[in-house]
């Protein structure tokens, strides 16, 4: 009943994972599963067996709550591109004010901070100008570059599932990977569904090898400077966040790919898409500053 419950568990923090502006970590810390996950990514290879009991029927949770989730957006993501990108800048958005509280939970309050959130967000905005163009993304030519933008998003996304408060499909959003990463996940789905399709393995694999061992290498490298990071250096963390999330909100809008299933831009479109944007941050408000924040 136990591992059914971590399951259980594992699948809502999959489904936050893979919404931008949800964080997975924000779910463990309500759910009170946070400082054991950590604990047992820590201690996998001191203590494998208890760890394992604890991670692997959270982390078949998770695999279940992120294949269901990524089917239905890429859908979305493929026809209203311009209605989810907003829901998506909404549900970023929408995690600001929670954020910001925990950035100023130790000592926040020095101008200087904010001068942190801002430095990261134009950071981000020119990391943006050198990403590689989503044709290329879509083309999935095999190159060292492609491959290593994948094992980067691997890396960093996985990291930033262990942050309470920060979502990980938010990097990949940053990266520009996000709707490759999404329309991968549907790939998967049907590949299950259907095992004889072997014709889909290898656009599957060519996403989900590098972007499998940059998760791998992500969470046992980056779980302990995360752990660090908070603990010593918890607001500076949180303001660079901060700055990174506003940040990746200019991208997504200033992105050719948010309009791509459009022919043109409407007054009705615009409207569609300030509403679908509003919902997601009522949404995003909603799970990320839940009641519960009490160990």
């Amino acid at each position: 009943m136990q591992h059914l419950l971590l399951a259980i568990k594992g699948i809502a923090m999959g489904i936050a994972n893979v919404i931008p502006g949800v964080s997975g970590a924000t779910l463990a810390v309500i759910f009170r599963v946070y400082d054991r996950l950590i604990e047992s990514i820590n201690r996998l290879f001191a203590e494998p067996k208890k760890s394992l009991i604890f991670l692997v029927p959270l982390g078949i949770g998770m695999v279940i709550g992120i294949l269901a989730t990524g089917t239905v957006l890429d859908y979305f993501i493929q026809r209203f591109s311009l209605q989810s990108a907003a829901l998506i800048a909404g549900l970023m958005a929408g995690g600001v004010p929670f954020i910001h509280k925990l950035a100023t939970s130790k000592d926040g309050k020095k101008p200087y901070y904010y001068v942190i959130a801002v430095v990261a967000a134009v950071v981000i905005v020119a990391l943006s100008l050198f990403t590689t163009t989503p044709e290329l993304y879509e083309a999935q030519q095999i190159s060292f570059g492609f491959m290593a933008i994948l094992f980067i998003g691997g890396v960093l996304a996985s990291a930033a599932m262990i942050i309470p408060g920060v979502s990980g499909a938010m990097v990949l959003m940053l990266l520009g990977i996000f709707p490759l990463a999404m329309r991968t996940i549907s790939e998967i789905r049907e590949f299950l569904m259907s095992p004889t399709s072997f014709d889909l393995l290898p656009p599957i694999l060519t996403i989900v090898i590098p972007v499998g061992i940059g998760v791998v290498v992500g969470i046992l490298a980056t779980s302990r400077l995360i752990e660090y990071l908070l603990r010593n250096h918890h607001t500076v963390t949180y303001f660079a966040i901060l700055g990174m999330i506003f940040g990746t909100v200019f991208v997504v809008f200033s992105d050719e790919a948010t309009y791509q299933s459009h022919d043109r831009i409407t007054a009705g479109l615009i409207v569609a898409a300030v509403i679908v944007f509003l919902i997601g941050m009522v949404v995003s408000l909603k799970l990320g500053n839940p009641k519960e924040k009490k160990e």
